[in-house]
C-alpha cells in the first residue's frame, strides 16, 4: 500500500532554466502573452545616469562678463562723444537761461512766503488732527473728544514754544548779518533766500526751469508687455497655454538692456518656431504698442528654432542717428580684412571683405578670368 504525504517531483532541469531568465525579457513578454490587444507595450528604457557634477559644467553656457556693446571701441567713442555733447549742450542752454529763471523765483517768492507762513501756522495749530476731532464728534464720543483735545493742546503748546525759538534765532541771525556780515555775504544770503521763497512758491503748470532736450519716451520692455503682445499673435499654442492660465513662452534669461534698446529671448511653445513670429512682426509690435521699425524679433543659429530673441529699439529704425563711417576719417581700405559696409538694426556695423565676394573684381577669385 503506498502512502501520499503530499510530495511533488520537481524537473531540475526546467527549473534552472526558469531561474536563468532575465527579469525584463519577463516583463516585455507579459502584454504578449497574456493575449490581451488593449494591453500598452513599454517603450521608455530605464533611466541612464547622466553626466557629472564637472560634466555639466563643462556643457554649461557662460554668459559674457563684459557686454557686447562694451567690447567694441568704436561703439564706446560713439557713446562717449554722444554723452558729452549732450551735457555741453545742456550747460549752455541753461546757463544761457540763468537769468531768466532768477527772475522767475525772484516774482513766485511772496507767493512761497506766504506759503510758508501759512504752513508754519497750520503746523502751530495742529491742523492735520483736525478730521479725526470731527469725526468724533459726528459719532458724538465724548471720551474719545476729550482725549484728542488734551493730546492737540499739548502739542499746540510745543510747537508753539519751538516756532517761536526758531523766530528768535533766525531774528537774531538776520541781524547779525546785517550788522557784521560783509556786504557780498549779505548780497548771497538775500538771494539764497529769495531763490529758496521762490522755488517754495512755483505752480506745476508753470516750471521754472525748461527741459533743453525733448527726450524720445520709449517705454520700459517687461514680461508682462511681452506675454500680451505674444498672446495677440494668433499663434494657437500661445493662445491656448494663456487660456489656461499660463505663460505661453518660457524666459531663459532677464530682460536687459542691449545697446539703444531692450533684449529679451525664452522658449515658445512646443511646435511652434522664431519664423512663425518673424511673419507676424506687424502684430508683435501692435502688441508691444511701439513702431515697426523698433520690433525685430530673431533666431538663434547655435539653438532649436523654438528659441526666440526679441530686441526692442528705442527708436524707429529710419529715425536713429547713423553711426558715422570709419572711412570718411581714415579712407584707408584692406581688401584682405573686413571693412564696415553698414549698420544693422541695431546699429552696428556689418563688415565685408571686398577681395573675396566679388566686390571689387566682379567676379570670384580663380574662377578662370585669366584663361578668359
Amino acid at each position: 500500500m503506498a502512502t501520499d504525504f503530499g510530495a511533488e517531483v520537481v524537473d531540475l532541469d526546467k527549473a534552472r532554466s526558469a531561474r536563468a531568465e532575465s527579469p525584463d525579457s519577463a516583463t516585455d513578454s507579459a502584454p504578449l502573452e497574456s493575449g490581451d490587444p488593449s494591453a500598452r507595450p513599454l517603450v521608455d528604457g530605464p533611466d541612464l545616469a547622466g553626466p557629472g557634477y564637472l560634466g555639466r559644467l563643462a556643457g554649461a553656457k557662460r554668459r559674457a562678463i563684459v557686454p557686447a556693446w562694451l567690447q567694441s571701441t568704436a561703439e564706446l567713442k560713439t557713446a562717449a562723444r554722444w554723452v558729452a555733447g549732450h551735457y555741453a549742450h545742456l550747460a549752455g542752454y541753461h546757463a544761457l537761461r540763468t537769468p531768466v529763471y532768477a527772475g522767475r523765483l525772484t516774482l513766485q517768492a511772496p507767493r512761497g512766503a506766504a506759503r510758508f507762513a501759512g504752513g508754519t501756522l497750520r503746523w502751530v495749530a495742529d491742523r492735520e488732527g483736525e478730521p479725526v476731532r470731527l469725526a468724533a464728534v459726528r459719532r458724538e464720543d465724548v471720551g474719545e473728544y476729550l482725549k484728542l483735545s488734551r493730546q492737540r493742546d499739548g502739542r499746540v503748546r510745543l510747537r508753539t514754544l519751538v516756532a517761536a525759538l526758531a523766530s528768535l534765532v533766525g531774528l537774531g541771525v538776520a541781524l547779525a548779518l546785517y550788522v557784521l556780515a560783509p556786504g557780498w555775504l549779505q548780497t548771497v544770503s538775500l538771494s539764497a533766500l529769495l531763490l529758496a521763497l521762490g522755488a517754495a512758491g512755483g505752480q506745476a503748470d508753470a516750471p521754472v526751469v525748461h527741459r533743453a532736450v525733448e527726450m524720445t519716451k520709449a517705454p520700459k520692455l517687461t514680461s508682462d508687455i511681452i506675454l500680451r503682445a505674444l498672446g495677440a499673435l494668433g499663434i494657437a499654442p500661445i493662445s491656448q497655454a494663456q487660456a489656461k492660465g499660463r505663460d505661453g513662452f518660457t524666459f531663459t534669461a532677464p530682460i536687459t538692456r542691449d545697446g539703444p534698446g531692450w533684449r529679451a529671448e525664452g522658449d515658445l511653445p512646443y511646435g511652434v518656431t522664431v519664423t512663425d513670429v518673424i511673419e507676424r512682426r506687424d502684430k508683435l509690435a501692435s502688441g508691444l504698442r511701439r513702431p515697426l521699425g523698433c520690433v525685430w524679433p530673431e533666431a538663434v543659429p547655435d539653438e532649436h528654432t523654438g528659441h526666440l530673441v526679441l530686441w526692442v529699439g528705442d527708436q524707429d529704425m529710419t529715425k536713429a542717428t547713423k553711426p558715422k563711417w570709419p572711412l570718411l576719417t581714415s579712407g584707408v581700405v584692406d581688401l584682405f580684412k573686413p571693412v564696415a559696409y553698414g549698420t544693422d538694426q541695431r546699429g552696428r556695423w556689418v563688415e565685408v571683405t571686398l577681395m573675396f565676394i566679388a566686390g571689387v573684381i566682379g567676379a570670384i577669385p580663380r574662377m578662370g578670368k585669366t584663361f578668359l
